[in-house]
């Protein structure tokens, strides 16, 4: 099969949290990147920094944004923020717009009714913040295939006991 065809893989660390369902050997090997927070670029739009910062602490807290996922991240606020003004301005403009009909020798002859070019403008960007959206896990279908596990509850006494294990204190 040529590379690049069929399924791209999944990380690692998404098999993981999704249990591995395929119980195939996890690559052991992969790089993990730093979690966190990565840095903003300079120049997004107010729009595009706006979507940034809501979508940062839902990332973090999914536990699946690292500071390498900064260009990912701002492609897809990008995207968002282009689309965000593309549906102004079909709002303001509506789905059809007036187009003039001009003869050979320059003079305005008549209109006609063509669609609204920022249609075709908020239909792609909708297309690129949708496979932005898939590789951060924001959409339901995403997150359904991602299983987190959830820490068992902090007990103080047991933390207590674990310490005292590791110290080898009070093992008899």
């Amino acid at each position: 099969m040529p590379r690049g065809s069929g399924r791209r893989p999944l990380a690692t660390a998404i098999k993981r949290l999704r249990g591995n369902p395929g119980r195939r050997p996890l690559n052991d090997a992969e790089p993990m990147p730093a979690s966190g927070e990565p840095q903003m670029p300079t120049g997004l739009s107010e729009t595009a920094k706006a979507e940034w910062q809501a979508r940062v602490p839902e990332l973090l807290k999914l536990g699946v944004l690292s500071t390498n996922e900064g260009a990912a991240l701002a492609a897809y606020c990008y995207e968002y923020a282009r689309w965000w003004e593309a549906d102004k301005e079909i709002v303001k403009r509506g789905l059809l717009i007036e187009e003039p009909v001009v003869n050979n020798k320059g003079e305005v002859v008549g209109h006609r009714i063509k669609k609204n070019p920022a249609i075709a403008i908020a239909n792609e960007a909708l297309k690129i913040m949708k496979s932005y959206m898939v590789e951060l896990g924001l959409t339901p279908a995403a997150r359904s295939r991602i299983r987190v596990e959830k820490p068992p509850e902090d007990d103080p006494f047991e933390h207590y006991l674990n310490r005292r294990r590791r110290d080898g204190v009070g093992i008899t």
